[in-house]
């Protein structure tokens, strides 16, 4: 079920809440969720899965922001199936962008979600340029008296953490058996096209003397 942060007439909670863009849904993510589920049962309450209608990177690196590998609605489905009550859905605007670490966790994951513990991945960043990680959060949780879990790097077994990142260089490569590593599921056709088109951005970009290191 997908709840629209802005369409909300009234605060819903109070739940766990796990943070993250979730590009993929992939076996990092899986982590993330299943650490959800564990402190919301041991609480009984709900758990909540909080993401943005598009990439912040759309708006902070305007034209050269990664192609997204899934739909909100796939999201839904995965994390869904993960075993998420509720996919909650912020629209990543100027405002949303600016707006500090603290604000966002006091106006948004306490007022609006009535959060109870978050539960969010070793590198995960947020607020203004990415001005709240991990240190900073465990800080602002400590004073508000809220629980959190951060979930360390989850890799494959030969040692490639797995991030969407890594995900999009395998599919740029072809390599659809490593993608399907740090997925956990078979990449569908519509990652596969993705990574052909990434491949051929690249193969464009070397052509014209760009993408150098």
């Amino acid at each position: 079920m997908i709840e629209y942060l802005d369409r909300l007439r009234a605060p819903i909670g109070p739940a766990v809440i796990c943070l993250g863009f979730f590009d993929g849904v992939h076996l990092g993510h899986k982590a993330i969720v299943d650490v959800g589920l564990d402190t919301a049962r041991q609480m009984m309450l709900p758990l909540y899965v909080h993401s943005y209608d598009r990439s912040p990177a759309s708006l902070i690196r305007k034209g050269n922001e990664p192609s997204e590998l899934t739909t909100i609605q796939e999201k839904d489905r995965l994390l869904s199936n993960m075993g998420a009550d509720l996919l909650v859905i912020s629209r990543f605007d100027e405002a949303l962008m600016r707006m500090p670490g603290e604000a966002f966790v006091r106006q948004v994951l306490l007022e609006k979600l009535q959060a109870r513990h978050l539960v969010v991945g070793f590198d995960h960043r947020f607020g203004y340029r990415g001005g709240t990680g991990t240190d900073e959060l465990t800080a602002l949780c400590h004073s508000l008296g809220l629980g959190l879990s951060v979930v360390p790097a989850v890799k494959t077994a030969d040692g490639q953490v797995i991030s969407s990142t890594a995900i999009r260089q395998a599919l740029a490569r072809g390599d659809w058996q490593a993608a399907e590593q740090m997925l956990g599921r078979p990449p569908d056709d519509k990652m596969k096209n993705l990574g052909r088109s990434l491949d051929s951005g690249e193969q464009e970009a070397k052509k014209g003397g760009r993408g150098l290191a």
